[in-house]
Parts: C-alpha cells; sequence; structure tokens
C-alpha cells in the first residue's frame, strides 16, 4: 500500500491537500482513497480527469469512481516524467 500526502489539482486550478492511500499499485496504475475535506466543493467538479500531486513529484491523473465529504475512491495512471523520456 502506497500512503503519502499530496495535492489534488482539479480542472479549474483549484488545489486541495490530500493524504493518499493506493491500495494497489501495479505498474503505473493506481487504485485508492484520497482522504480530504471535500464538503465544499460542487459534485460537479468531480466529473473529469484530476490530478494528484504527490510529495515525491509523481504526477497521478484519477477519476473519482465515489465520492463523500472526507474522501475520494479514484482509479488513476501515473503520468510519465519528462525527465525520464530526455536520458
Amino acid at each position: 500500500m502506497l500512503i503519502g500526502k499530496g495535492t489534488l489539482i482539479m480542472r479549474n486550478g483549484r488545489r486541495l491537500s490530500v493524504t493518499y492511500r493506493f491500495g494497489s499499485d501495479y505498474d503505473d496504475r493506481r487504485a485508492g482513497y484520497l482522504l480530504c475535506d471535500t464538503s465544499q466543493i460542487d459534485p460537479a467538479a468531480l466529473c473529469d480527469r484530476l490530478h494528484v500531486i504527490c510529495n515525491d513529484g509523481t504526477d497521478v491523473v484519477v477519476l473519482v469512481l465515489h465520492s463523500s465529504d472526507q474522501h475520494l475512491g479514484v482509479i488513476g495512471r501515473v503520468l510519465p516524467n519528462p525527465t525520464d523520456s530526455q536520458r
């Protein structure tokens, strides 16, 4: 299980601090939960692809499968690091 802190970035640019708990980390895929307060967020803002920037610099594009006021159930894929392609 991958556990850590990061930032959820929505399409409108809004940022939200999250704690992530990815129970699945097979290859470049992720599945798990983002723990955060979503009570003040319009649920329609969660219907698009979102980015989670993990504190280690990993960028994960996520899709919300389930939401509540305190967590988001997500699946996603790690984006390739642009510096990796320059090696």
